[in-house]
């Protein structure tokens, strides 16, 4: 369970990054709609994880099943902010990326 606390330190780290730098403008609410999806995620995360881990699913897979889950992304902040739906979409793209980057630097490491 410490891998998998480590991977979502991680992730939240990434997720402040990836506001910071891509999406400044609406930082507090990138953070707040990506925070709000991991945590919204986290069950499915870990029994991926574990599976990533021990070889059961490839990087691709896992990849997949991420983006399987784009939709459960309410991003409410975000669309109060008023951002376009294909701003929005750029947003949970590069939000799954992230989740499957910290995986494979985590797990597969």
């Amino acid at each position: 369970m410490a891998v998998f606390d480590d991977f979502l330190l991680e992730l939240k780290k990434e997720v402040a990054d990836f506001a910071q730098t891509r999406w400044e403008q609406y930082k507090d609410a990138a953070i707040s709609d990506g925070d709000a999806f991991v945590q919204q995620l986290e069950s499915d995360l870990h029994n991926w994880t574990v599976e990533l881990a021990n070889g059961k699913l490839t990087q691709d897979d896992f990849a997949w099943l991420v983006a399987g889950k784009k939709d459960l992304a309410e991003l409410v902040a975000l669309k109060h902010a008023g951002l376009t739906e294909a701003r929005l979409e750029d947003f949970v793209n590069g939000l799954t990326d992230i989740v499957v980057s910290t995986a494979a630097k985590i797990f597969l490491a």
